[in-house]
């Protein structure tokens, strides 16, 4: 049984720890209140140490031997504990961590998952009660009798120990993370996550034990100290230089308070930009194993963005929409942390680009409110080989809900507790509002689906009843969706989708509606008039996403197949543009009603021209503000006119210099939008993670661009380093995540040569008031039929 404890005799430290010092100052009273604090572990029986060697722990009776733990939040009140990190310098995969050992790879996988069975575990490291046992009366012991009857964990292989055991591990895993409970006295308890042990103290033996017994001691001492290594994070490379915070009012800014229409804005007003249309849940979208990298991990940024080899295969070869989108090669480089010689990059269609840091890092630079719109495509899921997670849409959101909601938990865990976090998921304009005077982000959810609520149509036949569609459409509310794209990509139950003319529609569309309808799409060319209000072709306006990216290879199919297939023709480019002959159906009208009902934002971008216009007609007639476009998918400034005069919102996707500046300047000859106040603005739309290009830039800086402030001159800037790599605009990536978009917006104020200040400071002026025009649209669109 001593060969399954931890039992060796404290030894001095090279490097002891002083109590009390400035870490952490005092000794928490909550059990969130440690996160990324050094803490060393005392009980009534002695001190946590390190063992002789150095190379795993045990307990002594000399205050001074006590070694420090980094407390690392996994979860709210759950921690990795991490000591002598210099043990492994320069070796970003290994840490010195309190755990399991798990010598013969029986119980973890290789992404540190426990898999094994809990029972044959437990009596693999035994329990310290019945050993104290066994030393007042010797004999085998029912625990003792299971641990060394299992074949390959009670004994050992060759010369090889395989038990598992109580010590020092070198890299985060289930093994190794601990809850936090209270105990007595502000000490506290930590238990094994996974077998629910208690840490144990007896006899100068740290170990593990079921129950508390007597002479054995659980409760442990927080004591603040020093000499901690930080556990490894991605940098915000940001420093707050006013002490008020983040947190701004327009008018605090000069740009607001000396500008024109200032008389429109009031001293409670919120500066700031939004972000109308993100998926940073889409990780686990069309299966789950399309994107590589995680928003965020448990055990940290190494486990979250480590090696894209694991979805992508060796080389990247699996990658494929990410290796024809960024060169060609027919291979990619997978190693992400700590090198990143490859990824991410601005079109880095299947790399995930919104770590939660990076997040936190645009939150600094203005960013006060995040749409996330959970999104998927049933038809790829079923087409990927690769697959984790369901390809049924009315499953897949709610994953990612859950998602998003632990994303939320695990940024308060790293911030001390529940609510304490700047991340800060929202249901009203009310609670958005408070959220962001608090100093924090608000989150609004959405849903951005081809079949939205499994409302698709075959035939002519609506796949769903209207009895299901409110019954799906409650379920979405209840968990917070505020959003609805009622379509998207292909026509459904709702109506028709509006033509990708530029990327091919001929071919896409035909296999596309065919496989989802039954029915080829219906199209004619879009009348004269149409021409004069374009907003551009899609090619120009949106970057690349996954659907069109498939359209494109569709396209080099065709091309070589049509004289040997009868594939339908391509069509060619229409002098006026496509317009879709499938306009709003009966159910599509019930739910826009049902969306105007509960008060909801509707999503009109992907949508048919015919289906817009009717569900604008409904909004009017109805003095409905609640209409949004969140991302360049209407192609038509007059619509865009239309959306903001009748009360709602348009976002428009971020782009380099000049380019971005005149997107920007179009707010100012848009009408004005009485509902709200006349507040006309243009928000951002990133579209991130839905395999969709982040802007690029290519200019080289005149001046050195870092440092830089903040537009509300309340945050400094430098270069952003993640793991070794330092992230700059001009490399060749662009924004290659998210964190780089306070560059990209500080790179078009300083160096947009052929645009005048006026026109800049305007521009400036649209993005930076859009949280709050947003924020209008939706209180009015709350208070409308109240």
């Amino acid at each position: 049984m001593a060969a399954s404890l931890v039992m060796l005799a404290a030894c001095d430290t090279s490097s002891p720890l002083s109590f009390g010092g400035d870490a952490a100052g005092v000794q928490p009273r909550s059990i969130y209140a440690p996160a990324n604090g050094c803490y060393s572990l005392k009980s009534d029986a002695g001190v946590v140490a390190l063992t002789p060697g150095g190379d795993g722990y045990t307990l002594s009776d000399a205050t001074g031997d006590a070694v420090g733990f980094y407390f690392k939040p996994t979860r709210l009140g759950a921690y990795v504990l991490m000591s002598d990190y210099q043990r492994a310098a320069g070796e970003y995969g290994r840490k010195s961590v309190l755990g399991i050992t798990d010598p013969a790879g029986e119980f973890l996988d290789t992404l540190g998952n426990f898999v094994g069975e809990v029972g044959l575990l437990v009596a693999g490291v035994g329990d310290m009660s019945e050993f104290l046992l066994d030393l007042v009366e010797p004999g085998p012991g029912p625990i003792r009798d299971i641990g060394d009857s299992v074949g390959g964990i009670g004994g050992g292989l060759g010369d090889i120990n395989v038990r598992p055991r109580l010590g020092m591990v070198d890299d985060a895993n289930d093994l190794a993370e601990w809850n936090l409970l209270p105990a007595d006295d502000g000490r506290f308890s930590l238990t094994s996550a996974v077998t629910g042990q208690r840490l144990a103290a007896a006899q100068g033996m740290l170990g593990l034990t079921d129950a508390v017994t007597a002479g054995i001691e659980t409760a442990f001492a927080l004591i603040p100290a020093e000499g901690c290594v930080e556990y490894p994070e991605v940098s915000l490379n940001a420093e707050v230089v006013d002490a008020r915070g983040p947190a701004t009012r327009l008018l605090e800014v000069p740009l607001f308070r000396d500008g024109p229409g200032a008389d429109q804005l009031d001293d409670d007003d919120v500066f700031g930009y939004i972000d109308a249309h993100s998926h940073i849940t889409a990780y686990e979208f069309i299966g789950g194993r399309v994107n590589y990298g995680d928003p965020f991990h448990k055990f940290g940024v190494d486990h979250a963005l480590h090696n894209c080899a694991e979805n992508h295969g060796p080389q990247g070869l699996l990658g494929v929409v990410e290796t024809v989108t960024t060169g060609g090669s027919p291979v990619h480089e997978t190693e992400g942390w700590p090198s990143f010689p490859y990824w991410p990059r601005h079109n880095s269609l299947q790399h995930h680009q919104s770590y939660y840091r990076w997040i936190e890092r645009a939150y600094l630079g203005g960013l006060r409110l995040l749409v996330n719109h959970y999104t998927g495509n049933e038809v790829l899921c079923q087409l990927n080989p690769q697959k984790q997670n369901a390809c049924d849409f009315e499953e897949n959101w709610r994953l990612q809900s859950q998602r998003i909601n632990e994303m939320q938990d695990y940024i308060d865990a790293q911030h001390g507790g529940p609510g304490e976090g700047w991340f800060r998921i929202v249901e009203s304009p009310a609670e958005a509002r408070r959220v962001i005077a608090d100093g924090k982000m608000a989150v609004v959810l959405g849903i951005e689906i081809s079949k939205l609520f499994n409302c698709g149509e075959f035939l002519g036949v609506a796949e769903c009843s209207r009895e299901e569609l409110v019954e799906r459409l409650d379920a979405a509310y209840d968990l917070g969706v505020r959003h609805i794209f009622p379509i998207h990509k292909f026509d459904n139950a709702f109506g028709g989708v509006v033509p990708d003319e530029g990327l091919g529609i001929g071919t896409v569309l035909y296999v596309g509606n065919l496989a989802e309808t039954g029915t080829p799409l219906l199209y004619e060319q879009c009348p004269e008039s149409f021409a004069d209000d374009s907003a551009g072709s899609p090619d120009a306006a949106n970057p690349l996403g996954i659907v069109d990216q498939l359209i494109r290879q569709l396209e080099y199919v065709n091309g070589q197949l049509s004289q040997a297939l009868p594939v339908p023709p391509l069509v060619p480019t229409s002098e006026h543009g496509l317009c879709n002959l499938k306009g709003i159906t009966e159910l599509g009208q019930f739910l826009v009603q049902e969306l105007m009902r509960r008060n909801m934002i509707i999503e009109v971008d992907h949508s048919a021209r015919a289906v817009i216009d009717r569900i604008l007609e409904t909004a009017a007639s109805n003095g409905y503000p609640g209409i949004t476009s969140s991302h360049d998918w209407l192609y038509s400034e007059a619509l865009l006119d239309r959306v903001v005069a009748q009360g709602g919102t348009i976002s428009r996707f971020a782009s380099a210099r000049a380019n971005w500046v005149d997107k920007l300047l179009k707010a100012e000859a848009r009408p004005a939008a009485h509902q709200v106040g006349g507040l006309v603005t243009t928000g951002m739309a990133s579209d991130v993670n839905g395999i969709a290009s982040l802007p690029g830039n290519s200019g080289d800086a005149e001046t050195p661009l870092y440092p830089f402030t903040s537009v509300d001159g309340r945050v400094t800037f430098d270069q952003q380093v993640t793991g070794d790599h330092a992230f700059n605009l001009y490399d060749g990536r662009g924004v290659a995540h998210y964190g780089l978009y306070p560059d990209q917006i500080a790179d078009m104020q300083r160096f947009t040569d052929d645009r005048t200040p006026a026109e800049i400071n305007t521009a400036l002026r649209s993005l930076f008031s859009s949280v709050e025009s947003y924020l209008r649209m939706w209180e009015a669109t709350e208070a409308w039929g109240r």
